[in-house]
């Protein structure tokens, strides 16, 4: 996860949150569309890769690091490779689904190498010929997986800091490794691989950073960076950050000739992260656009998540990383689209990509909201101010308020009031709600708004 991840809520939020945009989308192209699949609390996998598949899922993107599989030098766990790596052999091949896949030697501030042999440096000859004996061993496994990239480490930027020796090290790892598995992918495919490393988009632009981070993608393939616009304490920042944030990383990486993969891309929806449900929606809406504006440029990206992790995974993820505040909880927590309990009910940002990628025809993805978005005729209501305290006008079109009334997430009627203000809008009273996210139901629309302590 990226660790260099307050964004102010917007006065107001826009109502096409579930709907098309107003601008014309590019199609999709050559670009791919990846999800990080996580369960619910079902425990149901192929539910939730079903949810992902629906929302054109082409790869996915899979984690591990070098010492789960090698937890000592030249042992190997067999239990972990039948269940990760001959797991994978049968179930993302048959699905016709690609994968990318990330084996981290270092994965964001934690060095995962066997641990006899944590003591050497990356280019020591010693470590770098046994990571090649790991790759021996995992496309033994893997023979029938296309990848659509190997990542070798990740965010290893955030371990390695500002330190030149430790990049030049790295450096010399890859270049050591990564023609390797190049070979041995294409012994088996006769398809060439491609090589990335997972540097974190902080990384990549920073100043001090971002040169060093350039030195290890000079003889890649790929960029491949994660994405969270994220506040130095772990809130969010406004999702509007977006479009200026996909340009400084093209600008910084301008050859097509070495595609941008966003191979982690997400936004928390936790109201401690300064963050709803509204926002992750908003932050996937202008991901699309972003990525439309920069189409030669970026060409992969992975949603991070489907689902919520749970608490107890993320208490574990805390003690992993040696940040246990509430933000960085509350921010792990909840980047699914869907959420943890039950069979994952989702999140608007869920419906919000099926209408991203149905209004790019990237697949048989249906909007929920298709049918309202065909309607030439109907005008869109307008709720504001939103977010709001006390009171919210909503625009309308037809002066009847009969069917309109307010519910929460789940479907369930509020009881809040409502009355005509003029001929074009009503005046809906949410000062008795609890602050959370809520719809305004009319006969023919669902507006979303979020109620403020």
């Amino acid at each position: 996860m990226n660790l260099h991840m307050k964004g102010r809520v917007l006065s107001i939020i826009t109502v096409l949150f579930l709907t098309s945009n107003v601008f014309a989308q590019l199609a999709k192209g050559d670009r791919i569309l990846a999800w990080q699949v996580d369960m619910a609390e079902d425990n149901n996998y192929d539910l939730a890769f079903a949810n992902a598949n629906a929302a054109c899922m082409e790869s996915v993107h899979l984690f591990t690091t070098w010492n789960s599989v090698e937890p000592t030098q030249g042992n190997y766990d067999a239990s972990f490779i039948t269940n990760f790596f001959d797991i994978m052999n049968l179930y993302y091949p048959a699905t016709g689904t690609d994968v990318e896949l990330q084996l981290a030697p270092v994965n964001t501030n934690v060095l995962e190498v066997p641990s006899d042999l944590s003591g050497l440096n990356l280019d020591d000859p010693i470590l770098i010929n046994q990571f090649k004996s790991l790759l021996d061993t995992v496309f033994a496994h893997i023979p029938d997986v296309t990848l659509s990239a190997l990542n070798i480490g990740n965010e290893s930027d955030i371990y390695f800091g500002s330190d030149v020796n430790a990049y030049n090290q790295f450096k010399v790892f890859l270049d050591s490794v990564g023609p390797y598995a190049k070979q041995l992918y294409f012994n088996l495919h006769g398809t060439d691989l491609k090589i990335g490393t997972t540097l974190t988009f902080h990384g990549l632009l920073d100043p001090v950073q971002g040169p060093l981070c350039a030195t290890l993608n000079a003889n890649l393939d790929i960029i491949a960076t994660t994405y969270y616009p994220l506040n130095p304490d772990f809130t969010m920042e406004n999702p509007s950050v977006v479009a200026g944030d996909f340009a400084s990383l093209v600008a910084a990486y301008p050859s097509t000739s070495t595609p941008i993969y966003l191979v982690e891309c997400g936004y928390a929806s936790s109201a401690t992260c300064n963050s709803s449900e509204a926002l992750q929606a908003q932050f996937y809406q202008e991901v699309f656009a972003a990525w439309d504006a920069h189409y030669d440029n970026i060409k992969y990206l992975t949603v991070f998540k489907t689902n919520d992790w749970s608490q107890a995974d993320v208490d574990q993820l805390a003690l992993y990383y040696g940040i246990t505040n509430v933000e960085f909880t509350e921010y792990l927590r909840t980047l699914g689209v869907r959420n943890w309990d039950g069979v994952g009910t989702k999140k608007l940002a869920y419906d919000q990509i099926l209408c991203e990628v149905a209004d790019r025809n990237w697949c048989s993805a249906t909007c929920p909201n298709a049918s309202l978005n065909e309607a030439e005729s109907l005008e869109e209501p307008v709720c504001y101010p939103n977010p709001a305290k006390n009171t919210i006008r909503l625009s309308i079109t037809d002066p009847e308020i009969e069917g309109i009334y307010v519910s929460d997430l789940t479907g369930r009627e509020q009881n809040v009031g409502i009355r005509m203000e003029n001929s074009s809008s009503i005046i809906i009273d949410v000062s008795s709600l609890p602050s959370a996210s809520y719809f305004i139901k009319t006969p023919a629309s669902s507006v979303p708004f979020i109620k403020l302590p």
